[in-house]
């Protein structure tokens, strides 16, 4: 019987079991309960120390649109901001241990009082009623005290991995981490609600078997004399059901008119892709069941952009295809771009789009299937989330 295991959740289990096992065998001594009080103290400092560092990070950073945070920010010198912006992850690497440091030591000025005034005459109590009190009740009693502990553990090695996995992209990590539940309700009650920045965004990408040759294809392996492997350009993505651009973006009036109702009679072509790419993320709903589909079988399933358009649902390629076929309808030039996207937990395939502003003469990044939840047309971080572009095809 094939048994599935997923390492991560064993991991992140075996963290938060362990400490608790550990308390639950320590003897019962009185100098044991007041160690495990003032680690339980410590710990408590520690995590609050760290997610309030977090936290402020984010909101200086991030979520700055207003008051004293965004005075603090402009407080930062321009060259940091510059060179910070759009590095989601470098800049907690930075910032958090800086103000961990500062909360801790504010922390610390306040435990040791407290703790002889709170929790040694606790310790006393708790010894006084363990100590005639059965072994189960003693184990139970030094497992709960660990709790915060294995807590804190679990959230640790959560937000590693995170980070990890945005600067190290792996298939079967990517695939571990997006199958295990354990860390799919750690990311959902603790990581995003800490990080909350483009980091931690939940949005659609494909992780299956296609990621393995979509990174074999962007970064090389090795040739058998050691010299780097030459890049293989593909034209069609396998996990796209083989379907070629051309049948993909095929157009029929009922798109090609709704592109031109879109633009009306605006003239800017960036105004008027952008017009379209509005249109695009909002009218169009990412079909989960298609993407759980096509990363188990490709076969059968359709894609492009008549079938994103007739059904109004379609996973990432259908929304470029959609895309490209409306910005063609208005006599705007546009790519197919495919790379791999940051869905906020890891990495997988992605496809998304660049349109061709020909009054500012440059390409216009944009990516209508992220567009459901925020702006990503002519973003200036958008390769925090986007990486390995790979243009497919221009019209």
């Amino acid at each position: 019987m094939d048994i599935n295991v997923n390492p991560i959740t064993i991991g992140l289990v075996a963290l938060l079991a362990v400490p608790l096992v550990q308390g639950a065998l320590e003897p019962l001594s009185l100098g044991g309960i007041r160690q495990r009080l003032w680690s339980l103290l410590d710990t408590l400092g520690f995590f609050l120390a760290l997610y309030m560092a977090i936290v402020l990070t984010r909101r200086i950073f991030f979520d700055h649109e207003s008051g004293v945070f965004l005075s603090i920010y402009n407080w930062i010198p321009e060259n940091i901001r510059v060179f910070l912006y759009g590095q989601d992850v470098l800049i907690y690497i930075i910032v958090v241990p800086i103000f961990l440091l500062i909360l801790i030591e504010l922390i610390r000025l306040l435990t040791p009082a407290l703790f002889k005034r709170c929790l040694l005459p606790l310790a006393d109590r708790l010894y006084a009623s363990l100590a005639n009190s059965g072994r189960l009740l003693s184990s139970s009693a030094g497992a709960l005290a660990q709790v915060p502990r294995a807590a804190f553990m679990v959230f640790i090695a959560g937000l590693l991995l995170n980070f990890f996995a945005y600067y190290c992209p792996s298939p079967s990590l990517s695939k571990w981490m997006n199958e295990s539940t354990a860390y799919q309700g750690l990311y959902r009650q603790a990581l995003y609600p800490a990080l909350n920045s483009n980091l931690a965004k939940k949005v659609p990408v494909l992780v299956n078997d296609s990621f393995a040759q979509a990174l074999d294809r962007v970064i090389p392996r090795e040739t058998p004399d050691g010299s780097p492997a030459p890049q293989r350009s593909v034209r069609v993505i396998e996990y796209f059901n083989g379907v070629t651009l051309d049948e993909a973006i095929k157009s029929n009036p009922q798109i090609d008119q709704t592109a031109r109702t879109i633009v009306g009679n605006e003239s800017n072509s960036k105004k008027k892709a952008y017009l379209i790419y509005q249109w695009v993320s909002s009218h169009i709903e990412y079909d989960y069941d298609k993407a759980a589909t096509i990363s188990r079988d490709a076969r059968g399933i359709q894609s492009g952009s008549q079938v994103a358009f007739g059904q109004r649902k379609g996973i990432c390629f259908d929304y470029s295809c959609l895309y490209i076929s409306m910005c063609r309808a208005v006599g705007l030039k546009v790519r197919l771009i495919t790379g791999l996207g940051y869905s906020g937990i890891s990495w997988g395939d992605h496809a998304w789009n660049q349109v061709y502003s020909s009054e500012e003469q440059r390409w216009i990044n944009l990516d209508a299937t992220f567009g459901t939840n925020g702006r990503y047309f002519d973003k200036p971080d958008f390769n925090a989330d986007h990486r390995y572009a790979e243009i497919q095809g221009e019209w």
